[in-house]
C-alpha cells in the first residue's frame, strides 16, 4: 500500500467512530441551503462603504442525499471573491470534510486533521476547520488582499476552493444572491451525476457481480465530484440484495474513482465487531468462504491513484442463509447490502 493510500485510510479512520455516533444521535444530514438571502448582506457596498461594513459570505461544503447514498465532493460555491476584512462562514452540509488552508510548503496528505490557525487567514499559517460534522459551521475572516486556496484534507483532489481578496472598499464583481444560485445549480448537478452514474452499472443486472461503489466514469476516470455508497447488484439505486445459489461465488468490483470501500461480513446475526466498526483499513480476513460462522472482511479495495492493488474481491457462500454486509468506511451512510443464498 502506498503512502498516499495508507495516509488518507487513517484519515478515514480518525473520523469514522465520530460519524457513527453522529448518525446515532440522528443528527442532519440531508443536503442544506445556503442561509436566505434575509440574513446574509447580499448588496454591493462599494469603495468607502464597504471598507466601514465588511461582508459575511456564506459558503456550503459538501451535498448529500437524504440516506447518504448520493455524495456531492466539492465547495458550493468553490470560487469567490472578497474584499479585505470580509467574512466567510462555511455550513457543512455532508461529513467528512474539512476546510483547510495549506502553506507552500505542506502536503494535502499529510497535514493535521485537528483544527489549526485561529479566526484569520493571510497565508502566514496552516490554518483548518479539522473534520467538522453536519451542521456546524466555520468562520473566516481575511485581512488581506490575495489570492487563498484550501481543500479538503480528505478529499483531495476532488475538493478544492479560492478565495480571491481585493483591497477593502474595491467594487464586488457578484452579490451573494449569484453565487447562493451558482452553488445551487452546481450541487444539484453533482448528485444527478451520482445517481446517473448508477446507471453505468456495467454488469449484468441480477448476476454474482456487484459495484462496491460507483461514480461518473467508473474507476478508470479520474477522480469524480460524485460518487455513490451503495453495493448495488443491477442499475437500480435499490438493487442493494443479491440471491444466489449454495456454493456460488460473489465478486464485488469498485467502480468508483474517488473512494476506497470495503466488503466485510459479521457472523451471521451479529452486529459489526467494534474493533473492525473503529478501524475500516482492518486488513484481509476469514479467507474466500463464508458459511456466517466466522468474520469475513476484504480489506480496502479501490480507485488505482490510491495504491491498494485491486479493484475486487470475491467470496465463496458454502451455506443457505440470509447475510448482511458492510463498508467499514461508509457504513454509517447506510453502505450495507444483502446475500441471499438459497
Amino acid at each position: 500500500m502506498s503512502r498516499i493510500a495508507m495516509s488518507r485510510l487513517e484519515r478515514f479512520f480518525s473520523f469514522v467512530v465520530a460519524i457513527a455516533f453522529l448518525t446515532a444521535c440522528g443528527a442532519p444530514t440531508a443536503p442544506q441551503s445556503v442561509p436566505s438571502m434575509q440574513s446574509q448582506r447580499s448588496a454591493f457596498q462599494p469603495s468607502k462603504a464597504a471598507a466601514a461594513n465588511p461582508t459575511q459570505w456564506f459558503i456550503n461544503v459538501g451535498a448529500e442525499s437524504k440516506k447518504g447514498a448520493l455524495e456531492a465532493l466539492d465547495y458550493y460555491t468553490n470560487f469567490i471573491t472578497i474584499d479585505a476584512g470580509d467574512s466567510i462562514t462555511w455550513t457543512f452540509t455532508a461529513s467528512e470534510h474539512t476546510v483547510s488552508f495549506l502553506l507552500p510548503n505542506q502536503s494535502v496528505f499529510t497535514a493535521p486533521l485537528a483544527p489549526a490557525g485561529g479566526t484569520t487567514e493571510d497565508g502566514t499559517a496552516f490554518t483548518s476547520s479539522g473534520v467538522q460534522l453536519p451542521g456546524s459551521t466555520y468562520t473566516l475572516t481575511f485581512p488581506k488582499a490575495g489570492t487563498y486556496k484550501y481543500n479538503c484534507l480528505l478529499h483531495p483532489p476532488e475538493m478544492a476552493g479560492k478565495v480571491v481578496v481585493r483591497p477593502a472598499g474595491s467594487k464586488y464583481p457578484h452579490p451573494q444572491s449569484y453565487y447562493t444560485g451558482y452553488a445551487k445549480a452546481d450541487m444539484a448537478a453533482d448528485l444527478q451525476a451520482a445517481a446517473a452514474s448508477v446507471k453505468l452499472f456495467p454488469y449484468a443486472n441480477g448476476g454474482n457481480t456487484i459495484v462496491a461503489g460507483i461514480a461518473p466514469g467508473l474507476a478508470s476516470n479520474p477522480p469524480s465530484q460524485s460518487t455513490v455508497y451503495a453495493f448495488l447488484g443491477a442499475d437500480k439505486l435499490t438493487s442493494t440484495t443479491t440471491t444466489v445459489p449454495v456454493g456460488s461465488t460473489v465478486t464485488w468490483i469498485n467502480q468508483s474513482n474517488n473512494e476506497p470501500h470495503t466488503v466485510t461480513f459479521p457472523i451471521a446475526g451479529k452486529p459489526l465487531p467494534k474493533k473492525l466498526a473503529g478501524n475500516p483499513f482492518s486488513p484481509p480476513m476469514g479467507g474466500f468462504t463464508y458459511d456466517g460462522t466466522k468474520v469475513t472482511n476484504s480489506g480496502p479495495f479501490g480507485p488505482a491513484y490510491l495504491g491498494l492493488g485491486t479493484l475486487s474481491y470475491s467470496l465463496q457462500f458454502t451455506k443457505a442463509g440470509t447475510y448482511t454486509y458492510y463498508c467499514l468506511f461508509h457504513f454509517p451512510f447506510g453502505m450495507l447490502g444483502t446475500i441471499k443464498v438459497k
